[in-house]
């Protein structure tokens, strides 16, 4: 049976030479390692040095203020480092809700910092991370299919 078969449940990949050029595929590698640890660390420094920002203009003190974004900024790191490492594991529905209750989790945070009420940083958080589930979702699965 010739590669070009169309039967249900023989797949073969390209193997070339033919109409798909070889000159656009994408090598993985170091950059992807590097995507995946610099994202998170990026991403937790200013979420860090952000909560310092609000933690000092709402009447902490100097070294409170630090030690929060200092904490802030390790957990925000650790679980987007965690959820990034994770994702090829996780079904695209569970993946952009993970990545929707980080990003609520962390704007309901910041949000309480603020000196609201737990409920208003509670329902900022909600709607944050569902919007951000839903984009998340969006992109997710039109990347895939």
């Amino acid at each position: 049976m010739s590669t070009h078969s169309i039967m249900p449940g023989r797949h073969h990949a390209h193997e070339g030479p033919g109409p798909v050029p070889r000159t656009g595929h994408v090598h993985y590698g170091e950059r992807t390692e590097r995507w995946t640890w610099a994202v998170p660390v990026v991403g937790g420094v200013v979420f860090g040095l952000y909560t310092v920002f609000l933690a000092h203009d709402n009447g902490f003190s100097e070294l409170s203020g630090w030690l929060l974004g200092l904490v802030a900024a390790l957990v925000t790191m650790g679980l987007g480092l965690a959820l990034i490492r994770g994702r090829d594991r996780m079904i695209t529905e569970v993946r952009a809700a993970a990545f929707g209750a980080l990003f609520g989790a962390s704007i309901g945070f910041l949000r309480s910092l603020t000196e609201v009420s737990v409920l208003r940083s509670a329902g900022m958080g909600l709607v944050f991370g569902l919007c951000m589930g839903l984009v998340a979702y969006y992109v997710f699965y039109e990347h895939e299919h």
